[in-house]
């Protein structure tokens, strides 16, 4: 679910099989819904603070029956995060027991339609290259890592429920 357009919700659901988009409201929990729900944000000012926004909406008991699994945030530019960014995102990402994941920037998507994005499916190999090759031939080895640390997520909590 994208806390705000430009988030990044269209390259992820893109580049994994298991995700769909929430067109940025609560999932309603309808026959075939999933009640499982990831917060995507781009980390800048507007998009940590629309992330909170949605997240205390939650914890308030505001986002209907769907069970919040994390936040992920996809990079805004090359490099480090500001600092007052990042101490602002790791008291957002608190309130959800630090279940953040961090997408780093890729460049290949900025000229890369999401259909043309390679899929990462559950199960695929995780390679660790040293020179990765571009996004148009295969998922970034951290949106694989991560996706497959999102489903992993989610089934523990299917597990603990």
């Amino acid at each position: 679910m994208g806390a705000h357009g430009g988030a990044g919700v269209s390259s992820l659901c893109a580049s994994w099989l298991f995700a769909g988009d929430a067109m940025r409201a609560f999932p309603g929990a309808f026959a075939g819904e999933t009640p499982f729900v990831v917060i995507v944000a781009r980390e800048h000012q507007h998009g940590i603070d629309c992330a909170h926004d949605l997240i205390t909406q939650h914890l308030s008991g505001f986002a209907g029956e769907t069970t919040l699994v994390g936040l992920v945030t996809v990079a805004a530019r090359p490099g480090k995060v500001p600092a007052s960014l990042r101490q602002r995102l790791e008291v957002v990402a608190g309130l959800i027991g630090d279940r953040h994941w961090h997408v780093p920037w890729v460049e290949d998507w900025l000229t890369l339609r999401s259909e043309e994005l390679p899929v990462w499916r559950p199960g695929d190999v995780l390679e660790k290259r040293r020179k990765q090759p571009p996004a148009s031939e295969c998922v970034p080895l951290a949106v694989a890592e991560i996706g497959d640390q999102i489903r992993s997520t989610i089934v523990d909590l299917l597990n603990t429920n």
